[in-house]
């Protein structure tokens, strides 16, 4: 008699593990955006892909010209519970569930420069404690300009920008193979770090 994997047949767990895979990517709108076009994963302890019931929080760093000891992202991407469980957003493949979020950065033109960004998303649960992900830094290519000094960012206190994000396709055109230069940066853990979005109402 085949092994019977005792653990699907359990209720899935709190999430413990955010994963994120981001593409560069052009919106097919009328003004396009450029920007970046991403699957996050929410797994639990079994490492199992879970649905989530949360505010998921996207931060976004501009690496260029960034100096080592400012930690503070440039902008924050807000995807409220019902958003990520839009049609738009939410799907179920054989994979598990999983989450389709789309990051604008900027106009798309045909003199934007080339952008080093670098992403972190934060997931906050509707109760328990918050989890992050791994930091990905993904380049948008474009005109060439100098190369940006690479910064360590984390997140700290923080009262910048935050767009609320809502229920899209993420309609993209996405950026040549070739064209596509990713590197994780594993985001350092801190005990001490303060509560994020105390300034973030969100309405």
């Amino acid at each position: 008699m085949p092994k019977v994997d005792l653990s699907t047949l359990k209720s899935p767990g709190p999430v413990t593990t955010v994963v994120a895979a981001w593409e560069p990517a052009v919106s097919n709108d009328e003004n396009p955006d450029r920007g970046f076009g991403g699957r996050v994963y929410f797994y639990d302890s079994e490492n199992r892909p879970v649905k989530v019931k949360g505010m998921v929080v996207v931060y976004a760093f501009d690496e260029e010209g960034r100096v080592p000891w400012d930690a503070k992202p440039n902008e924050g991407y807000v995807f409220d519970s019902k958003t990520l469980n839009s049609k738009e957003v939410y799907s179920k493949s054989k994979l598990g569930h999983s989450y389709s979020l789309w990051i604008p950065i900027d106009k798309a033109r045909q003199e934007s420069p080339s952008r080093k960004i670098s992403l972190i998303v934060r997931y906050i649960p509707e109760q328990g404690s918050p989890k992050v992900s791994k930091q990905a830094t993904v380049y948008l290519p474009g005109r060439r300009n100098q190369e940006p000094l690479i910064a360590q960012v984390a997140i700290n206190e923080w009262d910048g920008p935050v767009q609320q994000m809502a229920a899209r396709p993420v309609a993209v055109r996405t950026v040549p193979e070739r064209a596509r230069l990713t590197e994780d940066r594993t985001l350092e853990s801190n005990a001490n770090r303060p509560q994020m979005l105390q300034s973030v109402v969100i309405r």
